[in-house]
């Protein structure tokens, strides 16, 4: 019986996640494709470049550089590509054309290594075959995802669910292409062979991703999702010089000077000003990711580099295993955490933003603990170095910890970042949350390569041509001092976030309205944007104080109707012999904890309803006053 159970909980699964349309398929090689190149070159790039220039003419300092710029240069645009495919282009028009740029990087690639046997790169060749590189990773990772997100809208399905099953055809084929990279021939090929099989692979995978134009679903462009964020600024500015009357929520007192912009004669409403604020008010959380944006640019420069100097052979495949661990780790960790966050929440036992936050912290924690193994193991290879014990040689794997420590800090930080940020922002602007990670982690990849140009000078001199003359070790403990102090900082901005005037209701995140002006990017979400708006425009002449009191009514009738419908279902019944049962103590006992809870939720949500019904009243008063 428990085989067949298995079984069955296996096919509710399948038919859960799995859907099969035409127009997905013809995108699945695409996919692979984009994740190919992905794992075997720009990934473990520092690889190639060792590979390419040399170990006579490599220098440890150039090749961190070039790995940095290309990294960050990426990081940083997946938000401006982002923004044009959702105004200007569509998803496929960008899909197709960084595809285009993506052939035309790799063949750059395959001319600047020359016909001859030296291996030496053409730079005027290599260098803007980078660039090219990092524009259309950028651009695929913008829209790619999403594009394939858009296929199964035609579904009417429910917008969790349409992600899960997205997602799900995602990391099939990610991880398809990482075990095609671990495994297949192309760890071993040398940068000229690689750069000509990935432009077949690529070349045909949109030859047939072409072939499925007339079957794929386009979602038209939508208006630009930040006007409303440009127009609250600049009323803001331009009313700086009146008197306060009006207080919006969020309270943040540095934003407070936005509550201008709803002042009476401007054209802002109370709601675009609160959707700006509860954007703008996660500066202070984003800025605590550069730190950690430090540390995860350890892992495909510096990390991979004592690697390399470990294993001492040509196969890189040991190279692609720490990249491949990492992304593991990382899903492993996201998808767990998320569940147990979700769970939770059905359970009404926490607040879901205040989880997020602690998930972020148990990522800034990592870093710490990841730079200092990261010191441990650098010290350990320099005393092996020094002592030249070639005959007891040093194991790769040892730096095994380091790489999970990085897969940790990326599947509690990010993906909580990321989750808390789709709980406070307004929905027309949910679909910037992993681009604004990204720019965020791009923006210390650049840091980064300050660090090492200024290191690499005296007094300092950390940094040197190869990782024998370098003192990594240094630098990872004072990355492990950063990443404490920022983990401090941190705390002392999730206490502030966790304030419960500060954050959301749970209730209220769920669908947090869209902006004036903003089109979802769905028919139906149109459709409800259109009705939702006539809605707002009649409602609009009803005294908002009158609403906030009849909706705490409502809450309180519905609270009563759950009382009386638990003690319905618990009555006492009679079995089939006429003996009347009862329930035990402790089922009385739960019950009675849960009429607590919910009561304790609604004293919350009246606290709430009455201090925001107050503070409306007063603004009418001192505005009318004013008038």
């Amino acid at each position: 019986m428990r085989h067949i159970q298995v079984l069955q909980l296996c096919r509710e699964k399948f038919r859960y996640y799995v859907v099969f349309t035409p127009s997905i398929f013809f995108i699945l090689g695409l996919i692979f494709s984009y994740k190919l190149v992905e794992k075997t070159f720009l990934n473990i790039l520092i690889t190639r470049l060792i590979e390419a220039w040399g170990e006579e003419e490599y220098d440890l300092r150039k090749g961190v550089v070039v790995v940095n710029l290309q990294e960050g240069t990426s990081a940083v645009l997946v938000v401006l590509f982002c923004y044009v495919a959702d105004v200007y282009t569509g998803y496929f028009q960008m899909v197709v054309i960084s595809t285009a740029v993506s052939i035309i990087g790799l063949l750059l690639n395959y001319l600047a290594a020359g016909n001859d046997d030296s291996g030496q790169l053409k730079l005027r060749l290599f260098y803007p075959a980078l660039g090219l590189m990092a524009l259309a990773q950028a651009a695929q990772t913008a829209t790619l995802q999403a594009f394939l997100d858009d296929q199964l809208r035609p579904m009417d399905l429910d917008e969790d669910l349409r992600q899960r099953r997205s997602e799900f055809w995602w990391i099939l084929v990610s991880f398809v292409a990482a075990i095609f990279a671990q495994f297949g021939p192309l760890p071993g090929f040398h940068f000229k062979k690689l750069a000509i099989v990935l432009i077949g692979v690529v070349g045909g995978c949109v030859l047939v991703f072409m072939l499925g134009t007339k079957y794929y679903y386009m979602v038209p462009t939508i208006p630009n999702p930040f006007k409303e964020v440009e127009n609250v600024i600049a009323r803001a500015i331009a009313n700086r010089n009146l008197e306060y009357t009006l207080t919006t929520e969020p309270h943040v007192p540095w934003l407070r000077w936005l509550d201008k912009a709803a002042e009476a004669g401007s054209w802002n409403s109370v709601e675009q000003v609160r959707s700006v604020k509860l954007l703008l008010k996660m500066l202070p959380l984003w800025s605590c990711f550069l730190s950690v944006s430090l540390v995860a640019a350890l892992e495909d420069t510096f990390f991979y580099e004592e690697a390399i100097y470990i294993y001492d052979e040509d196969d890189i495949r040991p190279i692609i295993f720490f990249a491949n661990l990492v992304r593991f780790t990382e899903f492993v960790v996201s998808q767990t955490s998320s569940y147990v966050v979700r769970k939770l929440k059905e359970r009404k036992k926490f607040s879901q933003q205040k989880m997020e936050l602690t998930r972020i912290g148990i990522g800034l924690s990592c870093c710490v603990l990841c730079c200092i193994v990261a010191w441990a193991t650098e010290t350990r290879r320099k005393q092996w170095a020094a002592e030249n014990e070639r005959g007891n040689k040093l194991i790769v794997y040892w730096l095994v910890p380091q790489y999970f420590l990085l897969g940790l800090i990326w599947g509690f930080a990010r993906d909580g970042l990321y989750s808390f940020y789709q709980s406070q922002v307004s929905e027309s602007l949910s679909r910037f949350g992993p681009p604004f990670v990204d720019f965020v982690m791009g923006v210390g990849r650049f840091m980064s390569l300050l660090c090492v140009l200024i290191f690499s000078r005296k007094p300092f001199k950390w940094f040197q041509i190869d990782i024998d003359s370098s003192r990594l070790d240094k630098y990872y403990i004072l990355l492990a001092v950063l990443s404490f102090v920022n983990a401090v900082i941190y705390c002392l901005v999730a206490w502030w976030y966790g304030d419960d005037a500060f954050l959301l209701d749970d209730e209220e995140n769920v669908s947090l309205p869209q902006q004036v002006g903003t089109a979802p990017r769905s028919i139906e979400g149109q459709k409800e944007q259109s009705s939702c708006a006539d809605k707002i425009s009649e409602s609009s002449k009803i005294n908002e104080v009158e609403v906030e009191n009849d909706e705490a009514k409502g809450i309180a009738s519905s609270i009563e109707g759950q009382r009386i419908s638990r003690r319905t279902v618990s009555k006492p019944r009679e079995s089939s012999s006429g003996d009347v049962i009862t329930e035990s103590s402790s089922s009385r006992q739960e019950e009675e904890e849960e009429d607590e809870d919910v009561l304790r939720r609604a004293v919350k949500k009246f606290k709430r309803l009455i201090s925001r019904a107050a503070r409306r009243r007063s603004s009418d008063s001192t505005l009318s006053k004013n008038q």
